[in-house]
């Protein structure tokens, strides 16, 4: 009796074990800093976070320039599907703007008339700013 007992919590253990195994992991965030594609060092800005109308959705203007950062999830535009950036960043409409620090890496050099792709580690001192569709303000930069 006392090896059925055995045999049997050994069959509960090993089914119990590739029970566990099977389990789908959950997907990490995909993660900026350190990620293998960023192609140079980090840095910050100050700048204005809003959705746009192209293949990027987040465009980060750096205030006092005349360039777009284009947030994505990697160097080319087909990543903007999943851009990557802190969760705690939510946009309710297409009728806001969010001013802060950024945090942003590279995944393409500096190029003139180009928008440079980054991705964006992290933010704080957030502003959000909103405004009604007919007062939606033009890109001025």
């Amino acid at each position: 009796m006392n090896i059925a007992r055995c045999i049997g919590v050994d069959l509960l253990f090993v089914v119990g074990c590739a029970a566990i195994t099977r389990v789908p992991a959950i997907a990490a965030q995909p993660k900026c800093k350190g990620n293998p594609q960023v192609i140079a060092a980090c840095y910050s800005i100050h700048g204005r976070l809003r959705l746009g109308a192209d293949t990027v959705r987040l465009w980060l203007w750096p205030v006092g320039t005349k360039r777009f950062l284009g947030v994505t999830g990697g160097p080319v535009l087909d990543d903007a599907i999943a851009p990557i950036y802190p969760q705690s960043i939510k946009f309710d409409s297409d009728t806001e703007a969010i001013f802060g620090d950024f945090e942003v890496c590279p995944f393409t050099p500096e190029k003139e008339g180009a928008m440079r792709l980054v991705c964006i580690e992290s933010a704080s001192h957030l502003v959000v700013k909103r405004w009604s569709k007919p007062d939606s303000p033009k890109h001025e930069n």
